[in-house]
């Protein structure tokens, strides 16, 4: 009998892994990241794009859609150190993140 229930308990907690592990797997399947150019994003994120980067090369934008949300990715480098910003749709800045490329060290900085 204690066999038994500790086969529901094993069968349980399996089924909650896989259940688990196909969630996080649509989940992952519902973000889409596409390349794009300066002159696709809308007005408002290009605004915001080419103030943060200045005179600075923009290297890459993503527009990045999950659960139903749109954001805007944008990279450069400036003095060896890659800069990394989200921007909403209506050229809200959301996030600004800095990586040394000497250290690999990737440090989130406040946005103003």
């Amino acid at each position: 009998m204690r066999r038994a229930w500790l086969w529901l308990l094993v069968g349980i907690v399996a089924v909650g892994l896989i259940a688990g592990s196909a969630l996080a797997q649509e989940k992952k399947a519902k973000k889409k990241e596409e390349k794009v150019t300066i002159d696709q994003v809308p007005e408002a994120v290009k605004k915001t794009i080419l103030k943060e980067a200045g005179a600075n090369k923009v290297k890459e934008i993503e527009k990045v859609t999950a659960g139903g949300k749109t954001t805007y990715e944008a990279e450069w480098i400036v003095g060896g150190k890659e800069i990394e910003i989200e921007v909403a749709e209506d050229g809200t800045l959301l996030g600004k993140k800095e990586e040394d490329d000497e250290k690999g060290k990737e440090k989130a900085k406040p946005k103003k």
